[in-house]
């Protein structure tokens, strides 16, 4: 088994991250450690990367479709 540990800047995308992961097979979640409070959820603001990527989505530069069917077919559609 491999371990993969990640910190997430922007605890608001934690709900969503983690639907996605266990979407995936052989992918189990072993531990959520909620450091920031919901006040600091609501206030935080998006860093520079999420900014600029949220710019390219409005402009429709975004990645295209992600697909989720299988590690591989999401792997390949990341490309």
């Amino acid at each position: 088994m491999t371990t993969l540990t990640l910190e997430i800047e922007n605890p608001s995308i934690l709900t969503h991250l983690k639907a996605v992961l266990k979407a995936i097979h052989g992918v189990k979640i072993l531990n959520v450690n909620n450091a920031a409070s919901d006040d600091d959820v609501d206030s935080e603001q998006p860093n520079a990367v999420t900014i600029a990527a949220m710019k390219e989505a409005k402009e429709g530069n975004d990645a295209g479709t992600v697909c989720m069917d299988s590690l591989e077919s999401f792997m390949s559609s990341m490309n």
